[in-house]
């Protein structure tokens, strides 16, 4: 992947962060028995901490590239059998952008696990390069997107203008819900103090809420599809 160092580890920075705060997200959700969102939201965690880990040349080759691949095709595979199943069902599907990504649109989990794939069957070497060193993998990786089939390159094309367009809508989206959001600091109604006993409570409760506010929802959801559709650009 052709990024400079310092925009390669800012991303990975931004991206585990994202995957920290879906870890966090996932932690609370099983603790709710909200299996299906738990489910999402392991679903996020993975593909943050491929992307970090696809995006510095030191850990790019720590996940074969046939081997991510597989397992995020059939992911997708997966969302795409929800998916089916809640049509049948004639259960409801959720916003394609919503307030709680993990409630949101099956489709949007099955076409990043697609994302996901992609670049990860981009990064395959091809036959002339199976018996170069492991070692320069990360030039390898850059020789074998040079030599990407084209009906490769339009999916992954396609996937990366999706993503764009969705990180847009959701961008907007969180404009739209910070616009009128007020936010009140101290003077609460009962004007007690809270003992040493409540205070871990109480901070665990700040960060709870910190987690599932909508804001923060809608803002991990923006980083996380606008880096995915620049790595499928850039591959």
């Amino acid at each position: 992947m052709s990024l400079p160092a310092p925009l390669a580890g800012l991303l990975a920075t931004l991206l585990l962060a994202a995957a920290a705060l879906c870890a966090v997200s996932l932690w609370r959700r099983r603790a709710r028995h909200e299996r299906a969102a738990a489910a999402a939201e392991a679903n996020h965690v993975v593909m943050g901490l491929g992307m970090a880990a696809m995006v510095l040349p030191a850990t790019a080759d720590l996940v074969p590239p046939a081997a991510g691949a597989i397992a995020f095709g059939a992911l997708g595979v997966v969302w795409a059998a929800r998916l089916l199943a809640l049509r049948h069902r004639g259960r409801p599907l959720g916003s394609p952008v919503g307030g709680d990504r993990c409630g949101a649109h099956p489709t949007h989990l099955l076409l990043s696990n697609a994302a996901m794939a992609v670049m990860y069957v981009i990064m395959v070497p091809t036959g002339g390069m199976a018996g170069m060193d492991h070692g320069a993998g990360h030039a390898g990786h850059g020789a074998s997107a040079a030599s990407t089939p084209l009906a490769l390159s339009a999916v992954a094309t396609a996937l990366a203008l999706y993503l764009v367009v969705h990180t847009v809508a959701t961008v907007a989206v969180l404009v739209r819900l910070r616009a009128p959001a007020t936010v009140t600091v101290g003077g609460g109604a009962g004007g007690g103090t809270v003992g040493g006993a409540g205070v871990g409570s109480a901070l665990g409760s700040a960060l709870g809420r910190a987690v599932d506010a909508p804001s923060v929802q809608l803002g991990c959801q923006a980083v996380s599809g606008a880096a995915m559709a620049l790595m499928l650009l850039v591959h």
